[in-house]
């Protein structure tokens, strides 16, 4: 198997400092914070395959007990592309980055061209990853098709559709938040997973998405429950392929 990325062998290592995981949906909650969680506005890659979803799933389940929460639904695993902001969906919220639903089909239209003119390419899935707050699937991008098409969307949106990065790109497939567990028994669990093979994922479509979950709602459900709206959907450029 080819050399991890040095940023995934880091995590790793960082997750297995810890002494308890963070139960980062229930912060979301505290105070001010609250009223800051806007809806997200992301370009995704779906994760359509159904083989990689079954195998997916199969990986959620191992760890389901370990979870506090139900795992991502099989229809919305994806790999985020590009943050965008949040969606105003309250008059007076004026935050940074944040868009008007009126303002969506333009920033769809700016992107249109260079996500259709660019080829459909493949990404791997896997192995196993933590992070704090979450389980993850890697993904790796050997030919850095992945990076390249994120530079090409990046350069095609307005400035204030590229909020400044709190952490390094690094693209991951989330499986489900673990709430607040022990983590030494998680390490355990997880090495078994930590030198599976990779999936191999046919990148042929992007899509332009708002994802909104209920931030009143910390049921086992709260990640089936949430909502997600695809604003637009991008076809690679399928007559390169043959």
């Amino acid at each position: 198997m080819p050399r991890r990325i040095v940023s995934f062998e880091g995590t790793w290592e960082q997750f297995t400092q810890l002494s308890v995981t963070q139960d980062s949906l229930a912060l979301e909650k505290r105070g001010v914070r609250r009223w800051l969680m806007l809806p997200y506005l992301a370009f995704l890659v779906p994760v359509d395959d159904p083989a990689i979803r079954a195998q997916l799933t199969a990986w959620q389940e191992v760890f389901r007990p370990w979870m506090d929460y139900d795992p991502q639904p099989a229809d919305r695993l994806h790999v985020t592309l590009h943050y965008v902001g949040g969606l105003r969906n309250r008059s007076w919220v004026l935050l940074p980055h944040s868009w008007k639903r009126a303002a969506l089909p333009r920033l769809a239209d700016q992107t249109h061209a260079i996500l259709q003119r660019f080829e459909p390419f493949t990404i791997e899935i896997g192995p196993l990853n933590a992070f704090a707050n979450v389980l993850f699937a890697e993904v790796h991008d050997p030919d850095n098709c992945l990076r390249l098409l994120r530079a090409k969307l990046q350069r095609a949106l307005p400035l204030r559709a590229r909020p400044p990065r709190m952490w390094p790109f690094l693209p991951h497939v989330t499986l489900g938040y673990w709430g607040r567990q022990r983590v030494q028994p998680l390490i355990s669990a997880l090495a078994p997973y930590r030198d599976v093979k990779p999936l191999v994922l046919h990148v042929t479509r992007v899509t332009f998405t708002i994802y909104t979950r209920d931030i009143d709602n910390l049921d086992r459900d709260v990640l089936k429950t949430a909502d997600e709206e695809i604003i637009a959907e991008y076809h690679l450029d399928e007559s390169t392929i043959g």
